[in-house]
C-alpha cells in the first residue's frame, strides 16, 4: 500500500488509522460513562480512569452494559451539502468486582471486558469537479490502483511513445473539462479491552491500584466512488466496441475499495488516590505507552462503462498477503479531584494529558514520512471533564457533566464538546439499573482521495464536515 505521508483524516491513510486506534471516546460501562473517576469510583468501568478508585467501592457486583450510537454527518463538497447518518448497538461491558475480606482498609479485584473506542464515519458527496478527478490518483506506479486502472481504461498512455500514463479524462484536452462525482465513504472503529485490576487502601486514606489490559478491536473502511460523464464532454471514439470495427468512449468509472484491520496489544496503568478529608479526594493515574499490532487486508475493483452500452471493462486486485504493522500509542497522564457528599451533591473534575506528537507507526516497511508528519502536525492535548452527582435519596441518583476534548491537529480545528448525563436507580436491594448518555458535536474535515502531480507535490480533495454523535448506554449491576 502507498506509504507516502497522508493527512490523519484520510480514512484510507495510516495516520487516520493510527489516530483511531489511540483516541478513546467511550467508557462502555453505563455506571461510569464519561463521569470523571480519577479521584472517585462510579462503577466497574472507573478503573479506566484510575484503578486505585476501585478500592473505594463498597460492594461486590456483576455488571453488564450495552449501548446504541447514533451519528450524523453534514458533508459539504464542491458547494453541495449532503447528510449521512449511521447507527450501531453493541455490548459495552461485562465484568465483575469483588471486595475481598480484609481486616482493615479495603482490597478490591475485578476483571472483564470494556469498550473504549467506537467511531462511525459515513460520508456522502456529489458535485461537479472542474479541477481534478480520482483517476489522477491512479496514474503513478506507486498507486495501489495503477494496474487495474490501466486495464480498465481509467488511465492510459499520455503520449504516443508510452512514456507516462495519464487520467483518461485529461488525454486529448488542452484544458480538463471536469467530471461529475458521486461517492459514499464509510469507516468503523471498534476497540475494547479485556482487563484485570486490583485496588487497595495501602495506608489509611491512601489508595493504590494497577490494571493489566489486553486490547482488541477492528477497523473497516469502504469507498464507493463514481465519476460520470453527465455533460457528454468525452464524446470521442477511441475504445474498441462490441460491434466489429466500431469504437466508443467512457460513460462512467466506478471504484470500489475496502479494507479491514484487526488490532491487538497489551497495556498497564497504575494510579493513586489520597483522601485529604472524608469528603475530598485527589487522584493521579498513568497509562504507560503501549504498542498495538495491526493486521490489514484490502481489495479494490474498477469498472468502466461505455457510452454505447458495450461490455464494461472490469479488473480487481486483493492484497497478496496481510500487511502487519505496529502503532505505538502515547502515554496518558490523568489528574483529578472529587468533593463527596456535600449535602446531596458530589463534584468531580479531571484533566487528561496526551501528547499525540509521540504517536508512532512501526513496521518492517518505512514509515519515516508518516512519523515526521505526526511529529510536525500533531500536538499535545489536555482533555477536561467535569461531573456532578446528585443523590436526594438512596434509591435514585442523577449525574450530569461536560467534557472539552481539544483537536489533535495543528493544521485544523476539530475540538469536541461533549455533554453527558445519567440516572442510577435501585430496582431492588441488590439490582441497580444504570442509564446514561453522551452527546458530542464537532467540526471536521475528511479526504475523498489524494494524488500527486508529476513534480511530486501532494494534493487532497477534501470534504468539510459538521458532525454529532449520541451514545445511549444501559446497564444492570447485580450486587452481592
Amino acid at each position: 500500500m502507498s506509504l507516502w505521508a497522508q493527512e490523519g483524516n484520510n480514512p484510507y491513510g495510516y495516520l487516520h488509522k493510527a489516530l483511531q486506534y489511540s483516541s478513546q471516546n467511550l467508557n462502555g460501562d453505563a455506571g461510569a460513562g464519561l463521569f470523571p473517576s480519577v479521584a472517585s469510583a462510579h462503577g466497574y468501568g472507573s478503573f479506566i480512569d484510575n484503578p486505585a478508585s476501585m478500592a473505594l467501592l463498597d460492594k461486590s457486583s456483576v455488571n453488564f452494559s450495552f449501548y446504541n450510537n447514533q451519528v450524523e454527518h453534514h458533508n459539504m463538497y464542491l458547494g453541495n451539502a449532503l447528510v449521512a447518518d449511521d447507527s450501531a448497538t453493541q455490548i459495552g461491558s461485562i465484568g465483575f468486582v469483588y471486595q475481598m475480606p480484609v481486616e482493615r482498609g479495603s482490597m478490591v479485584i475485578g476483571a472483564g471486558y470494556n469498550q473504549l473506542i467506537h467511531q462511525l464515519g459515513r460520508t456522502r458527496i456529489k458535485g461537479r469537479n472542474s479541477e481534478n478527478t480520482i483517476t489522477d490518483s491512479f496514474k503513478f506506479r506507486f498507486s495501489d490502483h495503477h494496474n487495474i486502472a490501466f486495464n480498465t481504461y481509467a488511465i492510459d498512455w499520455g503520449d504516443a511513445d508510452g512514456t507516462y500514463t495519464e487520467s483518461i479524462f485529461r488525454i486529448g484536452f488542452d484544458r480538463y473539462p471536469g467530471i461529475t462525482q458521486e461517492a459514499e465513504i464509510t469507516y468503523n472503529t471498534d476497540i475494547g479491552e479485556y482487563s484485570a485490576f486490583v485496588g487497595t487502601e495501602f495506608k489509611k486514606g491512601i489508595f493504590v491500584g494497577i490494571s493489566f489490559g489486553h486490547t482488541v478491536g477492528t477497523y473497516s473502511y469502504s469507498r464507493n466512488f463514481y465519476e460520470i460523464d453527465t455533460e457528454n464532454d468525452y464524446n470521442y471514439n477511441f475504445i474498441p466496441s462490441d460491434s466489429p470495427g466500431d469504437s466508443t468512449d467512457i460513460d462512467n468509472i466506478w471504484l470500489y475499495d475496502k479494507m479491514k484491520a484487526e488490532v491487538w496489544g497489551y497495556n498497564v496503568r497504575g494510579g493513586l488516590i489520597y483522601q485529604i478529608t472524608p469528603n475530598i479526594n485527589i487522584g493521579i493515574s498513568y497509562l504507560a505507552p503501549y504498542a498495538l499490532k495491526a493486521r490489514e487486508s484490502y481489495s479494490a475493483l474498477i469498472r468502466t462503462e461505455l457510452d454505447d452500452g458495450s461490455t464494461p471493462f472490469q479488473d480487481e486486485k486483493e492484497s497478496d498477503e496481510d500487511l502487519i504493522y505496529k502503532v505505538k500509542n502515547p502515554g496518558q497522564l490523568k489528574i483529578g479531584v472529587t468533593a463527596n457528599n456535600i449535602g446531596p451533591f458530589s463534584v468531580s473534575v479531571s484533566g487528561e494529558y496526551i501528547d499525540y506528537s509521540e504517536l508512532k507507526l512501526i513496521t518492517g516497511l518505512k514509515f519515516d514520512n508518516e512519523n515526521d508528519f505526526i511529529e510536525d502536525n500533531y500536538k499535545e492535548v489536555f482533555n477536561i471533564k467535569t461531573g456532578v452527582k446528585v443523590a436526594f435519596t438512596d434509591i435514585t441518583k442523577f449525574k450530569a457533566g461536560y467534557a472539552y476534548l481539544p483537536g489533535k491537529s495543528k493544521k485544523f480545528a476539530a475540538n469536541r464538546n461533549v455533554f453527558f448525563g445519567g440516572i442510577s436507580s435501585k430496582l431492588s436491594s441488590d439490582i441497580i439499573l444504570e442509564v446514561s448518555g453522551q452527546y458530542s458535536m464537532w467540526d471536521d474535515r475528511s479526504v475523498a482521495y489524494d494524488y500527486e502531480n508529476f513534480s511530486g507535490d501532494l494534493f487532497e480533495q477534501t470534504i468539510s464536515k459538521q458532525s454529532n454523535s449520541l451514545f445511549i448506554q444501559t446497564g444492570v449491576k447485580f450486587l452481592f
